[in-house]
């Protein structure tokens, strides 16, 4: 039942002015009122429309702090520039204060924003037109939208893009990173609405079975739609909880996300700044990067299981050493080793350099680490899954560089570290926006 206040709550939730307290009242109440949770849709897409008026502010330039040593001194293509135009942002400073939109003026000045009018393309900045039926039948494909969200697509799926916020899934799956700029990203799927409220979250959908959410970090609003397009009912999903919409059933089923994934990888836990996913995308795993951008969060993909060596393996096994001949190790042949590929790519503008912690804890001992972008190469052959059937296949890499005890002792480097019972790795990478972090970890495999 709408309230006399509502309108106001709206606007200050998606402000952020709320307390935590207010927060959490009115979340609930988005998840027992169908009509309220609309409201909070129309809300978000008219704040879109008032960003129409005008363009993006510049976001401040950081002033750089003496420049840390990277894993690589390789760069990849920068990403695209975002378009400044002074007289129409004075349009749209007008166009707020003329509505006594003082609310949404400190929301969008506060949050760097991309011209709407520059619509969604891919990764490469080709277009993507509105309301054409997309179908990847093999890879995967980034969606660049406006608002700053992207959503990487895997095949087979078939999709469209239906505005500058908002898309439509008809089948397949993606992951969608969506920062503040791009709170309310719709997605349609035949069975019902996914709202982000700022968060990374994937969705999967078989055409006639379900849609099912996993929340990796923030929230999700999950509504049943009825036959006329309305929501019949929604229940928010947290982080690391899952939900099933299943039109059939005419229900939303919501669940807290198993740990059956990280127990068949032989991982007994991870902190909050490290996603675990079950597969390495494509763009990722050919070396063309730009994929699960995000400060602060690192991703680990198992890459292979069970390999068997079939000579000796050189690695680091103790990173923490500043020597090389006390950080040196080696795993003989005949030693059957389980490989996962660790991976960071911050998404701040070039010039930032952004830090990410993170610890991983394994149920069998770590045998070492392979931290340097020729021997990632050289071990390509071994652990990379797309060089099963063909071992002579190169890839681009990057690297984590580390303190080896003869560099500049004033540069701050990356920070990989194996616990004394060698289950627990611990890490702090360092990047930028032209650059990642990776590394292999090997762990011995289960008898």
């Amino acid at each position: 039942m709408i309230q006399q206040n509502d309108d106001r709550l709206l606007q200050e939730y998606l402000d952020r002015t709320l307390s935590a307290e207010e927060i959490h009242m009115f979340e609930e109440r988005l998840c027992n009122e169908p009509e309220l949770a609309e409201r909070l849709i129309k809300y978000a897409s008219d704040d879109l429309v008032l960003a129409e008026w005008g363009a993006a502010r510049e976001q401040e330039q950081a002033i750089p702090e003496e420049g840390p040593v990277l894993s690589s001194a390789a760069r990849i293509p920068s990403r695209s520039n975002r378009t400044v135009v002074v007289s129409v942002m004075t349009s749209m400073f007008s166009v707020l204060f003329m509505l006594g939109g003082y609310f949404l003026y400190q929301f969008f000045s506060s949050t760097p924003l991309i011209s709407l009018s520059e619509g969604v393309v891919l990764s490469s900045g080709e277009p993507v037109k509105n309301f054409i039926k997309q179908t990847l039948k093999q890879g995967s494909a980034e969606l660049h939208f406006p608002t700053g969200a992207k959503v990487l697509i895997s095949a087979p799926a078939s999709y469209e893009v239906t505005g500058n916020n908002s898309m439509h899934l008809q089948q397949g799956s993606f992951i969608a990173n969506v920062p503040s700029s791009g709170i309310g990203f719709q997605v349609d799927t035949p069975h019902g609405r996914v709202i982000d409220l700022g968060t990374l979250f994937s969705v999967q959908t078989v055409e006639k079975l379900d849609t099912r959410i996993q929340v990796y970090r923030g929230k999700v609003i999950a509504s049943l739609m009825n036959q006329s397009g309305g929501i019949q009912s929604s229940k928010q999903v947290s982080e690391r909880h899952s939900a099933t919409i299943d039109s059939a059933k005419n229900e939303i089923a919501e669940a807290a996300v198993t740990n059956s994934l990280a127990e068949k990888c032989g991982i007994l836990h991870y902190s909050e700044s490290v996603i675990l996913q079950e597969n390495m995308p494509d763009t990722l795993a050919t070396g063309k990067y730009q994929v699960f951008e995000h400060d602060g969060l690192a991703f680990v993909f198992p890459e292979r299981m069970q390999v068997t060596l079939k000579s000796d393996l050189q690695l680091v096994a103790h990173p923490s050493e500043t020597t090389a001949i006390n950080r040196a190790g080696r795993i003989s042949a005949g030693t059957t080793v389980d490989c996962y590929r660790i991976y960071y790519d911050p998404a701040e503008q070039e010039g930032t350099f952004i830090p990410v912690q993170g610890e991983i804890h394994f149920d069998r001992p770590i045998l070492g680490v392979i931290l340097d972008r020729e021997n990632l190469t050289q071990t390509d052959r071994l652990f990379h899954p797309l060089c099963v059937g063909d071992a002579n296949r190169s890839f681009v890499h990057q690297g984590t560089e580390t303190d080896t005890g003869g560099k500049d002792p004033k540069a701050r480097y990356d920070e990989v570290a194996i616990s004394a019972d060698r289950r627990t790795l611990s890490f702090m990478l360092l990047s930028g926006e032209r650059f990642v972090d990776e590394f292999r970890v090997i762990v011995q495999s289960p008898h």
